[in-house]
C-alpha cells in the first residue's frame, strides 16, 4: 500500500448544521472587557488607568467548526516471519505438503534462513519461517476543524439545550459575520481517511478495503470580538465566547 490515492467513502450522512446559542449580550462583555481591558497593554509593571483605554461595541461572529466521525475497514496481506525451534538433529521440516530440508553443502538454506545458536549448554536452532499473512482491521475515528482548517479540539455542549432551534436563521441574520473554513467536504473527508490508515504500515497488498462516514457536522460558536485602543492609538482585537464570557 504505498499509493497516497483516496478511498471514497461507500456512504456520505448529509451534513448537519448547528448553531449554538449566544447566551450574553453585548452589555455583558462589556463588563467584561471593562475588568480586563487595562490587561491588554503595557507591561507588568506599567499598566495604564482604565478611562485610558477605549472599547469600541462588540459584534458577534459564527464561527464554523466541523465535526467529521468515520469508519475503516481493510482486509489486507502482508509480508512477516516467523521463528521455530527445531532440535539439532532436526534435516527436514515439512509444513503441510512443503518440505524444507537442512542446511545444504553450502551452508545456506534453500528456501528459508536459518541459524544455529552458539553456546554452552544450547541445543535448539532457530528456523524462520518467511510468510504472508492475512489480516484484518477496522478502526473509527474523528476529527474537528476550526474555520481556519485546523485540526481543533472541542469543548462545548451540544443538546437540545444549548443550540437554536432554528439553525438556518440564526445563520442569515448573522450572514455578514460569518466564518467558515476554505476546505472543501471531500478535503475534510480525505484527512480523516488518512488519518485512520497512518497506523497501518505501507508494504500491504489490499484484498478489500471500505471507508464509511458516519457522522458529518457543521457547528457555529458564537465570539464576540471588538477593537481597543489605548491613548497612543496602539490596537488590540479582543475576542469574547458569547457562551461563557472567557476572553479567547
Amino acid at each position: 500500500m504505498t499509493d497516497e490515492r483516496n478511498l471514497k467513502p461507500s456512504n456520505i450522512p448529509t451534513k448537519e448544521t448547528i448553531v449554538l446559542r449566544t447566551k450574553l449580550l453585548p452589555q455583558d462583555i462589556m463588563e467584561v472587557l471593562d475588568k480586563k481591558k487595562t490587561s491588554f497593554f503595557g507591561s507588568a509593571l506599567r499598566r495604564p488607568k482604565p478611562d485610558e483605554i477605549t472599547v469600541e461595541n462588540p459584534l458577534l461572529y459564527l464561527e464554523q467548526y466541523i465535526f467529521i466521525l468515520g469508519h475503516y475497514e481493510i482486509d489486507f496481506n502482508r509480508n512477516a516471519s516467523y521463528m521455530i525451534k527445531v532440535d539439532p538433529d532436526v534435516v527436514e521440516v515439512a509444513i503441510g505438503t512443503e518440505k524444507f530440508p537442512i542446511l545444504n553443502e553450502s551452508g545456506v538454506w534453500k528456501k528459508f534462513g536459518k541459524k544455529m545458536k552458539q553456546g554452552v549448554g544450547i541445543t535448539k536452532q532457530d528456523l524462520k519461517l518467511d510468510v504472508v499473512e492475512n489480516a484484518v482491521k477496522s478502526m473509527t475515528d474523528s476529527m474537528y476543524f476550526d474555520h481556519n482548517g485546523l485540526e481543533a479540539t472541542f469543548a462545548y455542549s451540544t443538546n437540545s439545550d444549548a443550540v437554536e432551534n432554528y439553525a438556518q436563521r440564526a445563520l442569515d441574520v448573522n450572514k455578514e459575520h460569518v466564518r467558515k473554513t476554505k476546505m472543501t467536504d471531500d478535503e475534510i473527508i480525505s484527512k480523516l481517511f488518512h488519518k485512520l490508515k497512518e497506523s497501518l504500515k505501507h508494504d500491504l497488498i489490499i484484498n478489500h478495503e471500505e471507508y464509511v462516514v458516519t457522522e458529518f457536522r457543521e457547528i457555529f460558536v458564537p465570539i464576540y470580538e471588538t477593537k481597543c485602543y489605548d491613548e497612543k492609538n496602539k490596537i488590540v482585537v479582543a475576542r469574547v465566547d458569547a457562551i461563557t464570557g472567557k476572553i479567547i
